[in-house]
């Protein structure tokens, strides 16, 4: 069984938020302070049988919008659909289906007036008044205009025992490895040791042997000798109505606190051991982790609930090991994983269809989506978009705004533009310039239509006029991009020709850069060559030019006097009124 949905109203910083889950390992990705924790902390209030009654009492600032005071109609809403097509082999969430193969389970958190149906309207509204309840069942949770109290008659109230069946294992992006992973009775080699099918008959052996060893221990002479001499010294200082009998010896607890005994080391030799904390962040990380999937793998049960909600497990890790630590966890098979990142190497190499991002809309609300649904993009498009994404590529699924072009020259110029001419730097603001290599737009608009990722964009692709056969369209790539143009969201705009010869249509305009240029890769000649020539400009200086590498130079020199084609501007202006972003030389 796995998690189809979560709906979250009002809580944090989800206003009215949904997100879909398919099935098997999930990653949920987005920048900073997107809400990823808030999500995770939303599916254990609802599911994390081990939450204390306190531990899912609500304060005012976890209602949307840091509320300052509240109302009688507020509320917190947080509901987990779940999906099974053997749900029937799940015997003790009967009391939870909607359905053959769904059941569903909701937190509220209102007003006590609401949850029990008490007509009694209270003088003042006050957060101590307010409680928790779960519920089981229920369709068609987001009616418009629904009220609180609408939504709890379709609805059966719990207790938090009916949890029982679900085990959802947690873990934290600021765990303390150090901790865990030293002996005791809660370390995680302890918790390992205890996980294993054959446990009860090992610790009886250690028992055995730790009991004969600790008796033979007890009996040497210093054992009560020591205890004497610390019993005299304490009737010394605390006289004798004060004093009081003691005894010393070895291992008196030989239960499962034996476990607590084991120790992990570092043994670069044979018999050489040394303590774990002398490892790196990352070589600890991958130790904790190791232990605490070998645990979950033996103490997960197949006709139960088994949920891992891990964060930034790629933390410490180089991306080699960023991508082998996510194909092991990806493999665990009676536990759905969902694992919130940063790292735009797993977003790379995760089952696209199980990628989920979060990100703020147009008009700021946190939304979720998944750029690999099936009816997204044909089975072509699908084909193409995962062979281009890569790291560099997949920084378009954590951007807060994205300028496409076509290739790595405007991937170099258009920043260095951007900083220098207009006083933006792109990154700070959290804006990708991505390069598709092609002039084939369409799967990545797509991608930021209404209702899938809902953030700015433009679109910059050359005009190429003049490069194609008289009986082709030039017009074309054009065309179908400006056909999936979004109102003042997504902008298609196109040069005349291509990047280079639109920064540099003749020998006057910009021509003290285009000079600095060839000087600085080494081609004077080639420069006065290019006016000295009689051929067409463009093509003359095309000719001349290597695209990448010119690129390259031309961003190092690009300054505030450099003159830039409308297109380019228009473009970039596009992005910073959509996300009030200041720009420096614009009329």
């Amino acid at each position: 069984m796995n998690i189809k949905n979560v709906t979250i109203k009002n809580f944090r910083n989800f206003s009215d938020f949904s997100i879909d889950f398919s099935k098997g390992f999930q990653t949920i990705i987005g920048e900073n302070n997107i809400g990823k924790s808030n999500l995770y902390w939303a599916i254990r209030l609802v599911l994390d049988k081990d939450l204390s009654f306190n531990a899912r009492k609500l304060e005012l600032k976890d209602f949307h919008g840091y509320k300052k005071a509240i109302s009688i109609d507020d509320y917190v809403l947080i509901s987990v659909e779940l999906f099974s097509e053997e749900l029937s082999s799940f015997p003790t969430f009967h009391s939870i289906k909607t359905s053959d193969t769904t059941a569903r389970i909701t937190y509220i958190y209102a007003h006590k007036n609401k949850l029990n149906r008490n007509e009694i309207i209270p003088n003042e509204i006050q957060i101590d008044d307010f409680s928790w309840s779960l519920f089981a069942g229920g369709n068609n949770l987001g009616i418009e205009g629904d009220t609180i109290e609408g939504i709890v008659d379709r609805l059966t109230q719990l207790r938090q025992n009916d949890l029982e069946g679900i085990n959802l294992y947690y873990i934290n992006a600021f765990r303390n490895i150090n901790s865990d992973l030293q002996g005791s009775t809660k370390s995680l080699l302890s918790k390992y040791c205890q996980s294993r099918g054959n446990a009860k008959d090992e610790l009886e052996s250690v028992k055995s042997i730790l009991k004969t060893s600790s008796n033979e221990l007890n009996n040497l002479q210093f054992i009560p000798d020591l205890a004497s001499t610390i019993q005299t010294k304490g009737t010394r200082i605390s006289g004798e109505y004060f004093s009081f009998p003691i005894a010393i010896s070895f291992l008196s607890n030989y239960d499962v606190d034996a476990w607590s005994q084991l120790n992990l080391y570092f043994s670069p030799e044979k018999g050489n051991n040394i303590p774990i904390h002398i490892l790196g962040l990352g070589q600890k990380n991958i130790l904790y982790l190791s232990l605490f999937i070998a645990e979950l793998e033996n103490s997960s049960k197949q006709h139960e609930i088994n949920i891992l909600l891990i964060e930034e497990p790629e933390a410490h890790l180089h991306p080699q090991l960023q991508k082998i630590l996510f194909a092991n966890l990806n493999e665990l098979e009676t536990t759905q994983v969902l694992m919130t990142s940063h790292s735009t190497h797993i977003a790379s190499d995760c089952n696209y269809k199980n990628l989920n991002i979060l990100y703020r809309n147009i008009e700021n609300a946190v939304k979720a989506f998944s750029p690999f649904k099936d009816d997204l993009l044909n089975e072509r498009q699908n084909l193409l978009l995962k062979r281009h994404i890569d790291s560099t590529i997949s920084e378009m699924v954590v951007a807060s705004a994205i300028i496409f072009v076509e290739g790595i020259a405007e991937q170099f110029i258009i920043p260095a533009i951007a900083k220098e001419v207009y006083g933006i730097n792109l990154t700070e603001h959290n804006i990708s310039v991505i390069p598709i290599y092609c002039r084939y737009f369409e799967p990545y608009l797509k991608i930021v239509q209404d209702s899938n990722l809902e953030i700015p964009a433009s679109v910059i692709i050359d005009g190429d006029s003049g490069e194609l056969k008289e009986d082709e369209d030039s017009t074309t790539a054009v065309t179908n991009a400006k056909n999936l143009q979004v109102k003042d969201r997504v902008l298609v705009l196109s040069g005349n020709k291509t990047l280079e010869v639109d920064l540099f249509p003749n020998a006057n305009t910009n021509y003290t850069y285009l000079q600095k240029c060839f000087e600085n890769l080494n081609h004077p000649l080639s420069y006065r060559n290019l006016l000295n020539s009689s051929g067409d400009w463009g093509q003359e200086l095309l000719k001349r030019i290597e695209k990448g590498r010119f690129a390259q130079e031309l961003s190092l020199l690009i300054d505030k006097s450099f003159t830039v084609p409308d297109y380019i501007r228009d473009a970039i202006l596009h992005i910073a009124n959509s996300k009030n972003i200041r720009m420096k030389n614009v009329e």
